[in-house]
């Protein structure tokens, strides 16, 4: 029984190591829950980076989950970050990691929600996504 208490307790703790940072922040601007009828906000993606689902139906907040994999912009870093914002300026760290990885947001994500991937040493920008969907006021 000790055995396996310790094999539990090894395997969650390395299961725990390998988890990417991640923080739950909401988008840099508030968004309420009106649409404007007839805007639609066009989903971005490219290869470096992407968030599932892309286009959302509505301006309730949802969960969605960004994707990223660095060596897809052409960098061979072992250390990059997810901001949140539509600038620089407005923009918050939402998450951490190696090259690639994935991380999950909680039920804030609009459509016209970016999300920014980053080298970290160097701060440059390797790609962005934008999630789709009706303009939220």
């Amino acid at each position: 029984m000790l055995k396996r208490t310790v094999l539990i307790v090894a395997t969650l703790l390395a299961l725990a190591g390998c988890q990417k940072e991640s923080t739950s922040v909401p988008p840099a601007s508030p968004q309420s829950n009106k649409t404007a009828s007839g805007q639609i906000a066009t989903a971005i993606s490219n290869p470096a980076i992407t968030v599932a689902p892309d286009t959302l139906q509505n301006c309730d907040g949802a969960v969605a989950t960004v994707h990223w994999d660095a060596s897809k912009a052409g960098s061979n870093t072992d250390s990059t970050e997810i901001w949140v914002g539509s600038s620089n300026a407005d923009a918050k760290l939402f998450s951490a990691g190696g090259n690639s990885g994935e991380a999950k947001t909680d039920a804030w994500t609009r459509p016209g929600t970016h999300f920014i991937l980053k080298n970290k040493p160097d701060g440059k920008e390797l790609g962005q996504a934008v999630v789709g969907g009706p303009v939220c006021h």
